[in-house]
């Protein structure tokens, strides 16, 4: 029974990355041939090129080279462990990431960037901010902290985009209720 041997090239090819990037891979102990052909030529057997879809599935997770080579030197539980540390820095860097997302809505909310720029009507604006991954009781939120902060901006701002008296009034409303919980809540 012969069993399958992969070339460098082929490797690289079939994982979609450069041989350069392999042979780093190699330099690491994150990859190693498992014989050398007559030619000279690295050869790798299914057990490497298993390991090399694992090292690819954990790069497509974010995961750096040195956590990857340390999961798949582990035993037990620590390969969870180090994924389920991955994941809360992720969880943490989403939680920065949406609050600066919240800091440059307000920043473009503010009457010195809409004055001579792009003037966005309701329906834009809601959606630039959804494509940034608000929904709708993070949107409430950012009206409620607008509201607090500055009311006379924030219903400039909701005038700008178009809105009717009615619903200025309305958001504002709102607005003042989602802030009432939020304090009502931050005080039990």
């Amino acid at each position: 029974m012969t069993r399958t041997r992969f070339t460098l090239g082929r490797l690289a090819r079939e994982a979609g990355l450069s041989r350069s990037s392999l042979l780093h891979h190699e330099a690491l102990g994150l990859l190693m041939p498992v014989a050398r052909s007559t030619a000279g030529y690295r050869l790798y057997d299914e057990t490497q090129h298993e390991r090399l879809r694992a090292i690819c599935a954990y790069r497509a997770a974010g995961l750096p080279l040195a956590a990857i080579r340390d999961i798949l030197e582990s035993e037990g539980n620590a390969a969870a462990q180090i994924l389920e540390a991955h994941l809360m820095a992720l969880t943490a860097e989403i939680s920065r990431l949406k609050e600066r997302q919240k800091v440059i809505a307000t920043l473009l909310a503010q009457p010195s960037f809409r004055r001579g720029g792009k003037q966005r009507g309701k329906n834009a604006w809601v959606a630039m901010l959804r494509c940034a991954g608000f929904d709708e009781a993070e949107m409430d939120r950012w009206h409620a902290g607008f509201e607090a902060e500055n009311p006379d901006s924030h219903a400039a701002f909701l005038v700008s985009l178009g809105l009717t008296r009615e619903e200025v009034k309305a958001i504002r409303r709102r607005a003042k209720l989602t802030g009432s919980a939020a304090t009502g809540r931050a005080g039990s």
